[in-house]
Protein backbone atom coordinates (compact mmCIF):
# COMPACT_ATOMS: atom_id res chain seq x y z
CA UNK A 1 0.00 0.00 0.00
CA UNK A 2 1.25 3.14 -1.15
CA UNK A 3 1.33 6.14 1.04
CA UNK A 4 -0.94 8.24 -0.47
CA UNK A 5 -3.79 4.99 -0.28
CA UNK A 6 -2.58 4.62 3.15
CA UNK A 7 -3.22 8.75 4.27
CA UNK A 8 -6.61 8.27 2.10
CA UNK A 9 -7.45 5.39 4.18
CA UNK A 10 -7.11 6.71 7.49
CA UNK A 11 -9.14 10.03 6.20
CA UNK A 12 -12.06 7.79 5.67
CA UNK A 13 -11.31 5.99 9.02
CA UNK A 14 -11.45 9.63 10.80
CA UNK A 15 -14.36 10.52 8.91
CA UNK A 16 -16.20 7.36 10.17
CA UNK A 17 -15.27 8.55 13.45
CA UNK A 18 -16.53 12.35 13.17
CA UNK A 19 -20.07 10.52 11.75
CA UNK A 20 -20.40 7.98 15.09
CA UNK A 21 -19.61 10.82 17.32
CA UNK A 22 -22.05 12.82 15.93
CA UNK A 23 -24.62 10.72 15.84
CA UNK A 24 -23.29 9.70 19.46
CA UNK A 25 -23.87 13.41 20.61
CA UNK A 26 -27.55 13.92 18.67
CA UNK A 27 -28.37 10.34 20.77
CA UNK A 28 -27.64 11.81 23.97
CA UNK A 29 -29.36 15.19 23.20
CA UNK A 30 -32.64 13.52 22.51
CA UNK A 31 -32.73 11.10 25.31
CA UNK A 32 -32.22 14.13 27.71
CA UNK A 33 -34.97 15.72 25.84
CA UNK A 34 -36.77 12.93 25.98
CA UNK A 35 -36.58 12.26 29.63
CA UNK A 36 -35.96 15.75 31.10
CA UNK A 37 -39.27 15.98 33.25
CA UNK A 38 -38.29 12.85 35.06
CA UNK A 39 -34.37 13.43 34.88
CA UNK A 40 -32.52 13.25 38.08
CA UNK A 41 -29.21 15.15 39.37
CA UNK A 42 -27.40 12.16 38.18
CA UNK A 43 -28.80 12.05 34.87
CA UNK A 44 -27.91 15.39 34.25
CA UNK A 45 -24.70 15.00 35.63
CA UNK A 46 -24.32 11.91 33.30
CA UNK A 47 -25.46 13.46 30.07
CA UNK A 48 -23.21 16.22 30.80
CA UNK A 49 -20.00 14.07 31.08
CA UNK A 50 -21.02 12.31 27.83
CA UNK A 51 -21.18 15.68 25.66
CA UNK A 52 -18.35 16.91 27.23
CA UNK A 53 -16.17 13.49 26.07
CA UNK A 54 -17.97 12.92 23.01
CA UNK A 55 -17.19 16.63 22.62
CA UNK A 56 -13.62 16.27 23.21
CA UNK A 57 -13.60 13.20 21.04
CA UNK A 58 -15.04 15.30 18.26
CA UNK A 59 -12.43 17.86 18.38
CA UNK A 60 -9.87 14.89 18.66
CA UNK A 61 -11.47 13.41 14.99
CA UNK A 62 -11.49 17.11 13.44
CA UNK A 63 -7.83 17.55 14.21
CA UNK A 64 -6.76 14.36 13.13
CA UNK A 65 -8.66 14.59 9.98
CA UNK A 66 -6.98 18.21 9.11
CA UNK A 67 -3.87 16.86 9.62
CA UNK A 68 -3.88 13.81 7.51
CA UNK A 69 -5.46 16.16 4.60
CA UNK A 70 -2.48 18.04 4.87
CA UNK A 71 -0.26 15.14 4.69
CA UNK A 72 -2.17 14.36 1.59
CA UNK A 73 -1.79 17.61 -0.20
CA UNK A 74 1.76 17.61 0.61
CA UNK A 75 1.65 14.27 -1.21
CA UNK A 76 -0.11 15.55 -4.00
CA UNK A 77 2.48 18.62 -4.15
CA UNK A 78 5.35 16.83 -4.43
CA UNK A 79 4.41 14.38 -7.00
Amino acid sequence: MSKNESVKASLDFYKGLIYLTLTALFTVCGYFANSYKTAEIIDLIFTIGALLILGIFLAFSFRMHHKNIKILENLKERK
